[in-house]
């Protein structure tokens, strides 16, 4: 596909993303996706992980923020490649740790992408708490 087509793959996938359901997930990756999220706030060692691995963390976050969106502030794309720059932004539904219920988190994200026939089957993430 097109670096264009590409593109509005993955901003389709913001799209879904932000309707607060799982459907972006059966809509836009790979069952053969790699997934990496290097250290941040939430997760010190970082994570990495297949497709189910990846839903079963996806399940979690929209559990623990039922609210949760993205805001592209930046998307560039090359050939297979696209990568954007986000915020995201969450309200705990629960307290956890040291949040309590009602909180709202923001990050900066940093993902790169690598679509094969308008599939996700590589995301690589870089989170930094927002300011």
């Amino acid at each position: 596909m097109s670096a264009t087509k590409n593109k509005q793959a993955i901003l389709l996938c913001i799209e879904l993303y932000n309707n607060c359901t799982l459907k972006w997930l059966d809509t836009c990756y790979s069952d053969k996706l790699e997934w990496i999220e290097l250290s941040n706030p939430g997760a010190p060692q970082g994570r990495q992980g297949n497709f189910e691995f990846y839903r079963k963390f996806a399940e979690q976050v929209l559990n623990l923020f039922p609210d949760r969106k993205l805001t592209v502030l930046r998307s560039l794309a090359e050939k297979d490649c696209v990568v954007l720059e986000q915020e995201w932004q969450g309200t705990f539904a629960f307290t956890a740790g040291n949040h309590i219920a009602g909180e709202i988190t923001k990050l900066r994200i940093a993902s790169f992408f690598t679509l094969d026939n308008g599939l996700i089957i590589k995301q690589i993430d870089y989170c930094a708490q927002a300011t």
